[in-house]
């Protein structure tokens, strides 16, 4: 080989290099074991190896491989900006939802920089393809069976027994299964690697574990009344008044006005900024995140693709007709297969109550009056749940809206004073209608005569960290009420598994009428869920 042919490999194995070490140094990983260092070191080797084979070209594989390294640390920062933890195995299953919804994840990247550096690498790996002379005789057919064999492995590996063997070999590396501490102390893409076996390792025995009980009518309570309930999740919906003393009272009047005949305080949620599926399941099913493993970044993933014991079975078997509705794309994180393994009868999106599927999405008072409507025909012995999209993320200052900012919300702060300011304006306005929402399903289940429990709550917090650390708020919990016809004010913190239990008992009459709080006593490890 020539001494320009060494320089070339040099230089290719050198962008491989960089291209494994930016993402550790963003996940600050520098000490690590060498079983951990190999580990996180194979995938982008054994990429290289592999594109070097298949074309000769040693500086082209480099470069392709520094392209991946840097467009994962760019994902890795993202995620860590938004959602407060780095990228975790189960967000590669939203890699398609890129693609298909891109609105929802490529602003809180920035849009020209992901479009920018996807565009000049590809410029610059097709002219290293034309340009740089093999080094050896390409030999793309042996690197593509090589990649079959890999692949055949990683099959193997996936099934049992090899699937328990690799997964007892990883849990000697001792992750800690905190993302943040893992990545640094495993490196990112060991972490991942030790996230998906040793999670795909315990999902059947979990699934097993906590599979739906058989159908059959459970004979209600003795006077039990069979009244609707109405559960919505409210996207990003938190108190904002935490945030400023500048937001005044009238902001959150519906809020106000539940509050005052319900259960309500600060919710514990699984997730900061998005990860709407972890409050979701976790209300839906009364399972707390210790009870799901890795499996708990992301239920919908794997986990939840069987039927799986809930809240919404218990109503299912005590005779009530259980409706999910959700104006968006039935299939965003396949809730179109998870929502009849929770238990839900139905499961109506915006093909049947109408919405879009980019911004403005299907405003939150109207999908108010879609639950009423949907209440109305199916009967009083049902429980609905909804899943809002009126107020979700990004709000940028420029773009598609629901039409102007309502001039009481512009009032309140000058966006250019506030880092996002004029994102947190669009957010406050949304948070405006998604009030008027709750004040909408208070008057409607108000006026029916049959007794009903309303639950009301935030999935997560917005994605507004410029604009929080301005006002130095760093609270992670959102908010929620459970309100029912005479009830009374009551104040107590939950932790989101609670949420969904103590609703269920009410409606069943597992609780005192006037006493929500009697069913918050924690249940026994083994009944999570009755």
């Amino acid at each position: 080989m020539t001494a320009l042919g060494l320089l070339h490999l040099a230089g290719g194995i050198a962008l491989v290099a960089a291209g494994w070490l930016i993402p550790r140094r963003l996940a600050r990983a520098r000490r690590t074991a060498a079983a951990a260092l190999l580990l996180d070191l194979m995938p982008l080797a054994v990429g290289g190896l592999l594109l070097g084979c298949a074309t000769g070209r040693p500086l082209f594989a480099g470069c392709v491989i520094l392209a991946l390294g840097a467009g994962f640390t760019l994902a890795d920062y993202a995620m860590r900006e938004t959602l407060r933890e780095p990228v975790v195995f189960s967000a590669m299953s939203e890699l398609p939802q890129v693609f298909t919804h891109p609105h929802l994840y490529l602003p809180f990247a920035g849009p020209g920089l992901v479009i920018g550096g996807a565009a000049a690498a590809i410029v610059l790996a097709l002219t290293l393809l034309v340009v740089e002379p093999p080094l050896w005789t390409p030999h793309p057919l042996t690197a593509l069976a090589a990649a079959a064999l890999l692949g055949l492995g990683g099959h193997l590996l996936s099934r049992e027994p090899l699937l328990g063997r690799a997964a007892g070999r990883l849990r000697r590396l001792a992750a800690s299964g905190e993302p943040d501490a893992d990545a640094a102390a495993l490196g990112p893409f060991a972490m991942l690697l030790v996230q998906t076996i040793v999670a795909r390792a315990e999902r059947q025995p979990r699934q097993r574990a906590l599979a739906a009980r058989p159908m059959g009518r459970a004979p209600a309570a003795p006077g039990t009344p069979a009244g609707p309930i109405v559960l919505v999740q409210c996207e990003s919906f938190f108190d904002a008044r935490r945030l400023s003393p500048r937001i005044p009272h009238e902001l959150l009047a519906g809020f106000d006005a539940g509050r005052a005949a319900a259960l309500s305080g600060r919710l514990e949620v699984p997730g900061w900024g998005a990860n709407t599926m972890r409050s979701e399941f976790a209300v839906l099913t009364g399972l707390p995140e210790s009870a799901l493993g890795y499996d708990r970044f992301n239920p919908y993933h794997a986990l939840a693709r069987v039927p799986l014991e809930s809240q919404v079975w218990r109503l299912r078997r005590a005779g009530y007709r259980t409706i999910c509705l959700h104006p968006f794309d039935r299939r965003f994180f396949r809730r179109d297969v998870v929502m009849p393994a929770l238990g839900f009868d139905a499961f109506l999106g915006r093909e049947t109550l109408g919405g879009s599927r980019v911004p403005p999405y299907c405003p939150d008072p109207e999908l108010a009056r879609q639950i009423l409507r949907v209440l109305d025909e199916a009967g009083p012995h049902t429980f609905i749940f909804a899943i809002t999209m009126g107020n979700h993320g990004p709000w940028p200052a420029v773009g598609p809206t629901t039409g102007p900012v309502d001039p009481a919300v512009a009032r309140l702060f000058d966006p250019a004073a506030i880092p996002g300011g004029g994102d947190l304006l669009r957010y406050l306005d949304g948070l405006r209608a998604s009030d008027e929402m709750l004040q909408v399903l208070l008057d409607g289940l108000g006026r029916r005569a049959a007794p009903s429990v309303l639950g009301f709550y935030g999935d997560h917090l917005p994605s507004l960290s410029p604009a929080f650390r301005h006002f130095g708020f760093e609270e992670p919990h959102s908010d929620y009420l459970v309100w029912r016809n005479g009830g009374r004010p009551q104040r107590r913190d939950l932790q989101a598994h609670q949420l969904g239990r103590i609703i269920v008992d009410a409606a069943l009459g597992a609780a005192p009428a006037r006493d929500l709080e009697a069913s918050l006593a924690p249940p026994e490890p083994a009944r999570l869920l009755r």
